[in-house]
């Protein structure tokens, strides 16, 4: 689940803000957890005194008291790695505003395709930037390469079996499939049934209701995960394409 925050000292701006993201999750078959601030020093609270870490932050820069940009230099004391998105009314931005390496401005009214567009690459750059599923089994800790990884199946209760590319080809451990879920990346898995997640990547053809992978595995795809998985994977061809 990645976590938003939009900070606007004005309430119809960050409820349609709001709105937007609740469309863009519902269509993109994604979570999110969204909180909401009016003022700067209200959200520097959230994440300095309560630890609340965001992964994207829409941050108008014209607030009263505190205003965007210096709300974001003190953020960036804490926090390095929140994709930074201004809000603004301008056009024009101040070599203050660089310093705090915002990840894009957007200009007010803003849009739905707008916001639709730079989630898409947000949340690429968010999980390109961690390709890696780190497990532990009895005393060994693995990363295994999300590119590595063909799928992902839950067996015989609580194990877990990885069909991966090279000689080893498998990988058991004991967990839970819902754990792996919230380490992977969802632009590039998917699951298609209960116990069954499969890497986009890897697969050579879906017949009717059943993927076959790279290493010849054959996987059938749930009714109840069906339409879920059509749209994760549409998305997932058309960004391959360039759509």
């Amino acid at each position: 689940m990645l976590n938003f925050a939009i900070c606007d000292d004005n309430h119809l701006h960050n409820s349609r803000l709001e709105t937007f993201l609740l469309r863009y999750e519902k269509e993109s078959n994604q979570t999110y957890h969204i909180d909401i601030f009016q003022s700067g020093t209200s959200l520097l609270h959230h994440i300095l005194k309560m630890g609340k870490q965001y992964q994207i932050l829409f941050l108008d820069i014209e607030m009263k008291s505190l205003n965007g940009i210096e709300t974001a230099k003190k953020i960036r004391m804490y926090d390095k790695n929140c994709l930074l998105i201004y809000i603004t009314s301008y056009d024009q931005y101040t070599l203050e505003s660089f310093e705090v390496s915002p990840f894009r401005y957007l200009l007010k009214p803003i849009t739905y395709p707008v916001i639709a567009k730079i989630l898409h690459i947000a949340i690429d750059e968010i999980f390109s930037s961690n390709q890696y599923l780190f497990i532990k089994k009895y005393h060994n800790n693995y990363q295994i390469r999300f590119d590595n990884i063909i799928g992902i199946f839950s067996e015989n209760h609580r194990q877990i079996r990885l069909a991966i590319k090279g000689p080893q080809q498998m990988l058991i451990f004991y967990g839970k499939i819902k754990n792996i879920e919230q380490q992977i990346n969802p632009t590039i898995f998917a699951k298609v049934n209960r116990g069954t997640i499969v890497n986009m990547n890897s697969i050579c053809s879906i017949i009717d209701t059943i993927i076959t992978l790279e290493n010849k595995e054959r996987v059938p795809i749930s009714r109840g995960y069906k339409k879920r998985f059509k749209t994760l994977y549409n998305h997932y061809i058309e960004r391959k394409i360039g759509l």
